[in-house]
């Protein structure tokens, strides 16, 4: 690839907020029901994560390389600013929440310490129209779009232990030209055959985003 790849830098970001939540149905506001797990709970004490995630964190489907959901708080700031209105942190359903971790600082790749675990990032956070639902803004998965505002998910790779107030620590980088922007790019374009088959080779993304790719250079 014609690019230069982003050094390992120094990373640690503190813990600010765990949550975890129940699917429940919800009618919205013509009466149709839908299904979510984006109303969650906070948690304060020490909370188990598995290959699954959370313990006790259910979702509409379970996958491995979606296992736990992190969001950055200064993109609550963000869009604290341009909405005008504030948002709690942990209203755009992520399980964790830090005071770092913008996208732009962030590859798919990424190995991470946090608490007595250790998890990978496998891709940026697909935004859902849930999120726009909850916080009444029908355009709001446009704007993430147009921001690249996603926040990222990832895998288990070592189940352990975590609290609010834990670092999550930068540990490996094995893929240092997959930032989650330049991914969330390639994947969305389409459009470069050589792009493509980068991005149906890297390993670490998540399974079904590679298969995508995959599909288009066969």
């Amino acid at each position: 690839m014609n690019h230069s790849p982003l050094s390992l830098p120094s990373l640690s970001w503190r813990t600010l907020h765990i949550q975890t939540g129940k699917v429940e149905t919800y009618l919205d506001e013509d009466g149709n029901p839908w299904e979510t797990g984006i109303y969650k709970q906070v948690v304060t004490d020490p909370i188990h994560v598995t290959k699954t995630g959370l313990a006790g964190d259910e979702r509409t489907g379970i996958d491995l390389d979606r296992a736990v959901c992190v969001h950055a708080e200064g993109h609550y700031r963000f869009w604290e600013s341009y909405f005008n209105r504030t948002f709690p942190l942990g209203t755009f359903g992520e399980n964790i929440t830090l005071d770092g971790g913008l996208d732009e600082f962030v590859c798919v790749g990424d190995i991470y310490q946090l608490g007595s675990t250790v998890m990978q990032v496998t891709q940026p956070r697909t935004p859902c129209y849930k999120q726009a639902k909850k916080i009444g803004v029908p355009t709001f998965v446009k704007l993430i779009e147009a921001t690249r505002r996603r926040g990222f998910l990832m895998r288990v790779l070592e189940e352990g232990v975590i609290t609010v107030g834990d670092a999550m620590t930068l540990i490996e980088r094995p893929c240092p030209s997959a930032s989650l922007i330049y991914v969330n790019r390639l994947y969305l374009e389409k459009n470069d055959p050589q792009h493509i088959a980068w991005l149906a080779a890297l390993e670490p993304l998540a399974h079904d985003w590679r298969a995508a790719m995959q599909k288009l250079v066969r």
